[in-house]
């Protein structure tokens, strides 16, 4: 199997490298990343610029661009006569739960691969980056970076995403201390909560209005629920997977489960499109 890595916090990363050390015992891996932390760029593409790359003694290859750049640079140039059997991105510091992966880096770098045709993963730790103050290494991801291996090795996930063009599987896992202490996994639709204070105004050292976007979330807020993907399948034979009616995301990582929410993309709703053409336009 012959994997492509990205991700949005950067190429030093302790959850890119946790999960580069994980996928290698089951395939081949190339990491092409952000030389920098480029969280919220979504699938956004320099052209305005030019990109360059460095080596690191890792092996791993850092660019000055944005998540996106890194999987589209390594597609159709870096590794252009290498057929990869995925792309996976992670793991991301944190949750990208609901309509935050509308913003996510991690996600826009795994959407960027699938519309390329290739199956793609975006897999985030929910809760990283809260451990010893910030200061995280590899082995904080260790758990979560297993599981990804055990999603792609006993389930049919990668075959799955072959089946449906431009869907990308978004998987958020609990910050658990063991596998043992994960209770499964459950099918999720992405949820969606209020933003608590989209931006906060500041007067910076210079006494000029600073502004700070934050897609920090209300607490307490109520769930829009959206039906999954296949909201009539009641259960399935691969083990530890429970198809649930009406749970989001959120939802089910509060409740110690991995959360797996296929999300479809490059589509018109077709009642959308017969509403629209109902119009006088």
């Amino acid at each position: 199997m012959k994997i492509l890595i990205s991700n949005d916090d950067g190429v030093y990363a302790p959850g890119l490298l946790a999960l580069s050390q994980a996928l290698s015992t089951i395939g081949e891996v190339v990491v092409v990343a952000p030389n920098e932390e480029q969280s919220g760029y979504a699938s956004a593409l320099s052209v305005s610029k030019p990109l360059h790359t460095h080596q690191l003694p890792s092996g791993f290859i850092a660019v000055n661009g944005s998540p996106a750049d890194c999987v589209h640079l390594a597609l159709h140039e870096l590794y252009r006569d290498v057929d990869f059997d995925c792309v996976i991105t992670g793991i991301n510091s944190g949750a990208n739960l609901g309509q935050d992966v509308m913003f996510s880096g991690t996600f826009g770098a795994a959407l960027t691969a699938q519309l390329l045709g290739i199956p793609a993963i975006a897999t985030s730790l929910v809760g990283g980056g809260v451990k010893n103050g910030g200061q995280e290494s590899a082995s904080d991801y260790q758990v979560a970076a297993n599981e990804i291996v055990k999603l792609l090795t006993d389930t049919s996930i990668l075959e799955f995403l072959k089946s449906l063009p431009y869907h990308v599987l978004n998987v958020n896992i609990p910050d658990m201390d063991s596998s043992s202490d994960i209770k499964g996994r459950k099918v999720t639709s992405l949820g969606h909560k209020q933003i608590a204070e989209p931006v906060r105004h500041m007067i910076d050292p210079r006494g000029r209005d600073a502004y700070w976007l934050s897609l920090r979330k209300c607490k307490n807020s109520k769930h829009k629920n959206e039906r999954p993907l296949d909201s009539s399948a009641k259960s399935t034979n691969q083990k530890n997977v429970v198809l649930t009616s009406g749970m989001t995301d959120d939802q089910a990582v509060a409740g110690g489960y991995i959360s797996l929410s296929p999300v479809r993309l490059h589509h018109t709703p077709a009642r959308a499109l017969d509403k629209l053409l109902a119009l006088d336009l």
